[in-house]
């Protein structure tokens, strides 16, 4: 059974927690995860490519559901208390919304917004 886009989109935040608990000198666990993220994210793409829903309560449901996987993709940026430079905690945030597949959940919310919109 194929896995669905948010079953997907876990496992691809779930690698990227994995990618920075790993040790900078860990090649080989390093490279095993990039494939499998690689895949991931075509996957992702796959998936979320063509979708079209148009039922105004499984609209209403999607756009519930992806705001809830972006917001758990940016639980995982880095804030400002740290005590990092600002334009580096910025660049570790984009690497993060890059690595998580983000761009691709905003993506799709915005999709299904313009469904519900044009529903109406």
């Amino acid at each position: 059974m194929e896995p669905t886009l948010d079953e997907v989109r876990e496992e691809l935040a779930g690698i990227h927690d994995q990618l920075l608990a790993l040790p900078r000198d860990d090649f080989a666990g390093r490279a095993e995860l990039a494939v499998r993220r690689d895949h991931l994210r075509k996957l992702s793409h796959e998936l979320a490519d063509g979708q079209q829903v148009s039922e105004p309560e499984t609209l209403k449901a999607a756009f519930t559901r992806l705001q809830h996987v972006r917001d758990k993709l940016i639980e995982q940026h880095v804030s400002g208390d740290v005590g990092m430079d600002g334009a580096f905690m910025t660049a570790i945030n984009q690497a993060i919304d890059t690595g998580t597949g983000l761009d691709e959940v905003e993506a799709r919310i915005q999709e299904v917004l313009r469904q519900i919109r044009s529903e109406k």
